[in-house]
């Protein structure tokens, strides 16, 4: 089973445990063997309702054309147009994030950089054909765009625990994204739309890099600050 698809059970699992033990009456005073019974009935239960129900494949359809083909700045384009993104897509758009370009030729190439990198992780076990989470995009948003985040995110996220969930917090909190939960499917509007306000947020951060331009006429001078004048040159016949 994929790590992807653990995650979207735990994700579910975990909000249905903490609501049974608030009905319970029992989330600091325990409840013995009978509070232990139901929540274990509900782990089993949420488990099999997400893994049958959320876990994540490929596209029902396949887009008109073929995104890999486009040029940057159509691909872009399509991402805009196309109603749901997949992990492959998803990849290409953060190396355009994060460089401004995506120089690969394939998905192996896209994911040995990011990876290589620290902005995506291999232990998530993504496929290219499959349609990519809210979760995962959001990760790598933060990876790209530096934000620390707070404290879960750098306590559990960083070691796996949850590192999706967290960071998709991060991006809600910053307005990034509109209102949903880390195993949503990503639409290309929304990738879009993300895609733009880290934009914005890496130019107000000042990431990207910028090329000096040397205003100095410093190379023009002596040891002694002089201006170096060059000697005339005659045309020869004259």
């Amino acid at each position: 089973m994929a790590n992807s698809e653990l995650r979207i059970a735990s994700s579910e699992t975990s909000a249905i445990v903490c609501d049974m033990r608030v009905m319970d009456g029992h989330l600091n005073t325990g409840g013995g063997h009978r509070w232990w019974g139901r929540c274990c009935s509900v782990i089993v239960l949420a488990a099999v309702v997400c893994l049958g129900g959320c876990v994540a494949g490929p596209r029902k359809s396949p887009p008109v054309a073929d995104p890999f083909a486009l040029s940057d700045v159509g691909f872009q384009a399509y991402l805009a147009e196309a109603d749901l993104v997949t992990v492959g897509e998803a990849y290409r758009a953060m190396l355009i994030l994060a460089d401004g370009e995506d120089p690969c030729e394939t998905f192996e190439e896209r994911r040995g950089k990011l990876e290589g990198r620290g902005i995506a992780k291999a232990a998530w076990g993504l496929q290219p054909e499959n349609v990519v989470d809210c979760g995962s995009v959001a990760y790598m948003v933060c990876r790209i765009c530096r934000i620390r985040g707070g404290v879960n995110l750098n306590l559990f996220g960083r070691t796996g625990l949850g590192d999706r969930r967290y960071a998709l917090r991060e991006v809600l909190y910053r307005e990034m994204i509109d209102d949903t939960v880390d195993y949503q499917y990503m639409t290309g509007s929304a990738l879009s739309a993300l895609m733009a306000r880290a934009d914005e947020l890496m130019e107000d951060r000042g990431l990207y890099e910028t090329e000096t331009i040397e205003l100095t006429d410093e190379a023009d001078r002596d040891e002694f600050g002089e201006l170096i004048v060059p000697e005339p040159t005659t045309e020869s016949g004259s």
